[in-house]
Parts: structure tokens; C-alpha cells; sequence
């Protein structure tokens, strides 16, 4: 009886520890390959046909369990020189997702494995597109098309190599080391002076254009005025000649004599040959 109890016990045992040992749980976040002898044979919750949830395996089988999240990677201090052969100081974010746990593990093994990898794979990238990139454009003007660059350039690698697709990557941030910014900044502000004085020099010679267009409009139309002026003058002189004879007179009084000037003038002078005419005429 005692020995009966005793197998029951040890069958049992063995029956937990057989359990225990081909059975397995898939979290909904984590996607697992299973392998015979080193082998792969199957992959677990990576397509929609595979679900999480408890599964069984061989006891010559074994389980590699991968993160099915966006990891992080953050590369700091990269040294990159740019296409204006300044030096740069780069902090870079890439964000990446295991795809294809097979071909991740034939190539990395693990996901520190994964990390150095696509680190090294990242600081090529960088060094690709931000040499060919200007500091000016890396600093402010074209970033967010210097990232995507990067990133496409990432994934034709990772994805054929390592069953990897990269989701995101992010220039933290872009320092200038400390003995090249004085001469950086005095570039850029007097590359900026430059831009700013020939745009005031164009905005003075479109104004002077203008000034002198609307000067000859306002000549024209003066000479317009003064002809149609004579014209109508000339018409009334024709209808009215005494008329005209004493409307010039009085203005060339107006236009010599200003008031309260004295003038000495001789009676029969012609400057009053008009009036002289007038007094005879009475």
C-alpha cells in the first residue's frame, strides 16, 4: 500500500513536471518562436491567425519569447560632419518593432542583440543623410525631411536583415561643439545681414520705381491740364478780345506785385499801357 502511494506520488511529479515543461503562456504583447534543436518550427501570436493564450510544445523544444511593442533606442553624442564641413553633435530616438521573429532571431538572437544592431545601423543612417545635409538645414531648415530620410533608409535595412520595421526617428536635438558656436552664430547672423539688406534694397528701388512712375502720371496730367487750360483761354480770348487784354493785365499786376510791396514805375511805362488805354478811351 505504502509502495502503491509512493508511485502514485512520484507519477504525479513527474506528470506536473512534464506539464510544466511543454507548456507555455503568450502574453497579447509578446510574440514567441519555437524551436527544435535550434531549429525554428512555428511562430506564436504574430499573424492574426496566432493568438495569446496557453500553448504546448515537445520537451526537446524550447521558447524565445520577443516584445511585440515599439521599443526605444536613443543614440547620444553622435559626432556627424555636415556637407558644409561643420561638426555636429547629434542626440537621435528611433522607435522599432519586431516583424519577423524568425528572421530577428537568425540575426540578432536577442533583442540586446536587435538593439546593437540597428545602433550601428542608425549611426550609418545618420552619417548618410546629415553628410549630405548642410549644418543650416540640419539645425532649422529641412529636419523633419532629414528624419524621414533616415528612417526609410533604416528600414530598407532592418527589414531585410533583421525582421525589423522602424516606426519612428527623431533628431533630439543638434548642438554645435563648444570652440565652433561663436563662429557658427557670427556666420549665420551676418549670412542673415546679407539676406536683410538686399531685401531693403530691393524694397528702395521698387519704391523709387513707383515714386517715379506716379511723378511722370502727375506730370502728364499737369501738362494735360495745362494745355486744356490754354485751349479754353485761347477760346475765350477769340470770343471776348478786351476781355483778354484786360485778364492778362491783371494777372501780370498780380504776378509782380506782391502785397505791400512799393514799386516805382514811370505813368506812361507799357506796364500800365492797358489802363493808359482805358483813361484815353473815358
Amino acid at each position: 500500500m505504502r509502495r502503491s502511494f509512493m508511485a502514485i506520488a512520484i507519477g504525479v511529479f513527474a506528470l506536473v513536471v512534464l506539464i510544466t515543461n511543454c507548456s507555455f503562456v503568450v502574453r497579447q504583447d509578446r510574440q514567441a518562436i519555437v524551436l527544435r534543436f535550434g531549429e525554428y518550427v512555428r511562430a506564436i501570436n504574430v499573424a492574426a491567425t496566432n493568438q495569446p493564450g496557453l500553448y504546448f510544445k515537445l520537451p526537446w523544444e524550447s521558447v524565445v519569447i520577443y516584445d511585440k511593442r515599439n521599443l526605444g533606442l536613443t543614440l547620444a553624442g553622435q559626432e556627424i560632419v555636415a556637407s558644409d564641413q561643420e561638426l555636429l553633435i547629434v542626440d537621435a530616438v528611433v522607435r522599432w518593432q519586431i516583424t519577423d521573429p524568425r528572421r530577428f532571431y537568425q540575426s540578432a538572437l536577442t533583442e540586446q542583440g536587435g538593439v546593437d544592431r540597428i545602433s550601428i545601423y542608425t549611426q550609418a543612417a545618420l552619417r548618410r543623410a546629415l553628410g549630405s545635409a548642410s549644418s543650416d538645414d540640419i539645425i532649422s531648415g529641412r529636419r523633419a525631411a532629414i528624419m524621414q530620410a533616415i528612417e526609410d533608409d533604416l528600414n530598407r535595412k532592418t527589414a531585410a536583415e533583421l525582421g525589423v520595421h522602424v516606426a519612428d526617428v527623431r533628431i533630439r536635438q543638434v548642438d554645435l561643439p563648444s570652440q565652433t558656436q561663436q563662429g557658427v552664430y557670427t556666420r549665420m547672423s551676418s549670412e542673415r545681414e546679407q539676406v536683410a539688406a538686399r531685401v531693403r534694397a530691393e524694397g528702395e528701388r521698387n519704391a523709387a520705381i513707383i515714386v517715379a512712375t506716379a511723378r511722370e502720371q502727375s506730370e502728364r496730367l499737369r501738362g494735360e491740364g495745362d494745355g486744356e487750360r490754354a485751349r479754353i483761354f485761347a477760346r475765350a480770348y477769340g470770343r471776348d478780345p478786351e476781355f483778354a487784354a484786360f485778364y492778362r493785365s491783371m494777372r501780370a499786376y498780380d504776378t509782380a506785385l506782391d502785397a505791400g510791396t512799393p514799386i516805382v514805375v514811370s505813368p506812361d511805362s507799357d506796364f500800365f499801357r492797358y489802363m493808359q488805354r482805358r483813361r484815353g478811351g473815358n
